[in-house]
């Protein structure tokens, strides 16, 4: 795959957790992305460090924050999917789509549909729909791409898609990358799990993915999704009281693609 990017698209990205713009560090810095983060990755509680530093890192890079950035608590948002609530996520859809029209968006990157977090497979099916609405109401189509939020070893059964395009950074895009990295806080874990994967390059090129027609995404998978085995776990530890399960999240996609379907 070589490096195509084209620079002067007007760009947008929808990720579900502060810190993930951290995978996209170097296209952050080129594209100045309108940007949008749903959740406020406060995993235990109500603290918003992790999005702030995610807002100071968007903005010096240049880029804008929606008015929908950290739209929701993590734990709020697992209590909906567990109660089947799609209302939420249908506004969510329909906020996205009118940022992506008033900033006449043209590309839009989402976290990759992996089947290793719930939170970031439904971030991936709102601003797909989102992008589809826009498109109606700016007569061309936004573009969509997704990216890799984990290395494909730990999703295991993820469908990264067709190659778009890679970006191979600069040092000094890729000092300026590392320098946020290690400076966010609360992700030292991630890191590591992370950095026993990838080679040790590995933040130097950036890639981005067409993803599979939304139809064969959301097919039920052939094997349990990692985020079921990590709640049985967290389970068995007494950490959870609940697990939830493809069918619990089928729900709520099932709920938004037939609400999109049914507009004129």
């Amino acid at each position: 795959m070589i490096e195509n990017y084209n620079p002067d698209r007007r760009s947008a990205a929808f990720v579900a957790h502060p810190g993930h713009e951290l995978r996209l560090h170097g296209w952050l810095s080129r594209a100045k992305p309108v940007c949008t983060i749903l959740t406020t990755g406060s995993r235990s509680g109500t603290d918003r460090d992790r999005l702030q530093a995610s807002a100071r890192i968007v903005e010096s890079a240049g880029g804008q924050c929606s008015r929908l950035f950290g739209a929701v608590l993590d734990r709020d948002l697992y209590g909906m999917i567990l109660a089947g609530d799609a209302t939420p996520f249908r506004r969510w859809t329909e906020k996205l789509a009118d940022i992506l029209v008033t900033s006449r968006t043209e590309q839009l990157v989402v976290d990759g549909w992996q089947l290793y977090s719930v939170s970031h497979d439904l971030t991936h099916i709102i601003g797909r729909l989102a992008a589809e609405r826009a498109s109606r109401a700016l007569g061309y189509k936004v573009e969509v791409l997704q990216y890799e939020v984990v290395p494909a070893l730990l999703a295991e059964c993820s469908d990264s898609g067709k190659p778009a395009f890679e970006l191979n950074l600069s040092d000094d895009e890729l000092k300026a990358k590392l320098a946020a990295i290690d400076s966010y806080p609360g992700i030292e874990f991630e890191l590591i799990e992370i950095r026993q994967i990838e080679e040790e390059g590995h933040a130097r090129t950036e890639r981005f993915f067409v993803p599979p027609p939304i139809a064969d995404v959301i097919r039920p998978p052939s094997t349990k999704p990692k985020y079921e085995s990590y709640g049985e776990a967290r389970l068995a530890d007494g950490i959870y009281q609940d697990v939830i399960r493809w069918h619990h999240v089928e729900k709520i996609i099932h709920h938004l693609v037939a609400s999109q379907r049914a507009l004129p």
